[in-house]
């Protein structure tokens, strides 16, 4: 579903701002996942102080995985504590899944509690986390907690009526790193019908944003870079660039000089001329001077009596407005009846 989708859709916009946070959590969750343990343990929300039941209803407090004292926590925690249940309250199995979201494989093992279960969905609280991600064939390692409903309900009103505010429910597995493992807390607050509330820190968020602006001014940057880079290999260029266009304006400019020359060739040709004279003057007339400059004939000559010289011209198809220099009074001599016509060169069809 995309955004259009999603805003035209008849969901409420409750419905929409939950699947906006799930989205936003789940962006989280994978950001964090690339980061190293070390980082992911000091950015993470999980509190500072955490706080463990003593068989003799007190409490035993560690800040920074170290003991302490007092028999509350400091000022500092300001009440705030991760509590950490039993190890022997906690089932947990190592798994193998595939390689996906941490969202995606929680979601993938609640589908499948019931066999990973002793107990029935509604008796228990599971949670999940990656330990590996880089097995062989696209798998991952996954850790997966149970614990009863009951044991860990017990537990946060226990801390509730001693003035503690949880911020997180878990187990430590190895007792030398004192690290937490899981967080039953949002699915007990689910259970009894309370906000989950919890998320990442004011400071992570502020990371998040640093990171998206961090991306935006990356993208920036590589833009301008390509765009400086084009810009650089365009001004290379030029100088080749400038070269073929003064080499492509000179075949232009001699490819119509010698169109021209074709053309005006065409007009003058002097055989073609003295084809079309030939196959024109009809028999019982003679030329005695012919004159051709490519766009006018003169023809000078004797003919017999009775014939058109100027419609002989014309009907050449070669010659047109052919004139008459003579007039029809003109003495007649031995050799016939001069003749004094000229004639213009009629342009051929282009191809």
């Amino acid at each position: 579903m995309n955004l259009r989708d999603l805003l035209n859709s008849e969901m409420s916009l409750r419905s929409i701002v939950t699947m906006a946070r799930q989205g936003l959590r789940w962006w989280i969750d994978e950001l964090a996942a690339l980061l190293p343990m070390a980082w992911r343990a000091s950015l993470s929300s999980s509190p500072r102080t955490m706080a463990e039941h003593a068989p003799d209803g007190g409490w035993r407090f560690w800040h920074d995985g170290l003991p302490l004292e007092a028999a509350r926590p400091p000022r500092s925690a300001k009440g705030v504590v991760g509590l950490l249940l039993p190890p022997d309250a906690v089932l947990v199995r190592e798994l193998t899944a595939p390689r996906m979201p941490a969202a995606d494989v929680r979601r993938m093992l609640s589908l499948d509690i019931d066999r990973l279960s002793p107990l029935g969905p509604d008796l228990i609280h599971s949670d999940s986390e990656v330990i590996d991600r880089d097995l062989a064939g696209g798998k991952q390692s996954v850790l997966l907690g149970i614990v009863p409903r009951a044991a860990a309900s017990r537990l946060v009103q226990a801390a509730r009526a001693d003035g503690l505010l949880p911020a997180s429910l878990g187990v430590i597995l190895d007792g030398e790193s004192r690290r937490p493992h899981f967080n039953f807390l949002p699915a007990v607050r689910e259970a009894a019908g309370e906000p989950t509330g919890g998320g990442a820190r004011p400071y992570l968020w502020g990371a998040v944003a640093a990171l998206m602006m961090l991306n935006l001014a990356v993208l920036v940057g590589r833009d301008m870079t390509d765009v400086s880079r084009l810009r650089r290999v365009v001004e290379a260029q030029r100088p080749t660039v400038n070269a073929v266009m003064r080499m492509r304006r000179q075949i232009q400019s001699e490819e119509e000089r010698r169109r021209d020359l074709v053309a005006r060739g065409a007009r003058t040709e002097p055989l073609r001329m003295l084809n079309a004279v030939t196959q024109a003057v009809p028999s019982g007339a003679w030329v005695q001077h012919l004159e051709w400059n490519g766009q006018a004939l003169r023809l000078v000559g004797f003919k017999a009596a009775g014939l058109d010289m100027a419609a002989a011209i014309r009907g050449s198809g070669a010659f047109t407005n052919p004139r008459s220099l003579t007039t029809d009074s003109a003495p007649r001599t031995l050799g016939g009846q001069p003749f004094d016509i000229t004639a213009d060169a009629r342009a051929r069809p282009r191809r």
